[in-house]
């Protein structure tokens, strides 16, 4: 701008601060209403993006208790078959070791069975050498001498 000198020439810059002192203010003005509104804009924001951060953890809460439920009772059930597995096998070993100490009497029986035969048979077969010896020993001394 340009200063002109002499007559009305403050009363031109007295004008123009007084026009852009009133500009100035009002573009103050709105500058302020547009901080705060810039500031409530921002606070529901942050409120809103707060709430949906608090949405999305009790989601979360909530999937991971479901899943911390859900792999116990799975662990439960688990441990429950395992019990099962554990007693049905133990019923087996203890059948399975009955029959073998059934067995195994029984092969001991027979065992004692072929043990008395054999000493039955060892006496018989010495009995028979004893008669068997009186027997040649009986007849030869009835034989006539050879002669």
């Amino acid at each position: 701008m340009t200063q002109s000198s002499g007559p009305g020439a403050g009363d031109l810059d007295t004008v123009r601060q007084v026009l852009f002192g009133a500009e100035v203010a009002r573009l103050e003005r709105e500058q302020g209403l547009e901080r705060r509104a810039a500031a409530e804009q921002m606070a529901e924001l942050e409120r809103r993006v707060g709430q949906r951060m608090d949405e999305l953890a009790q989601r979360v809460t909530a999937q991971l208790d479901d899943l911390s439920r859900r792999q116990q009772a799975h662990a439960e059930k688990v441990t429950q078959l395992l019990d099962q597995v554990m007693a049905e096998l133990t019923r087996r070993v203890d059948g399975l070791l009955n029959e073998t100490r059934s067995r195994v009497e029984e092969l001991k029986a027979k065992a004692a069975e072929l043990e008395r035969r054999k000493l039955n048979v060892a006496d018989f077969g010495a009995s028979l050498a004893t008669l068997g010896q009186r027997f040649t020993g009986d007849s030869g001394a009835n034989s006539p001498p050879a002669g």
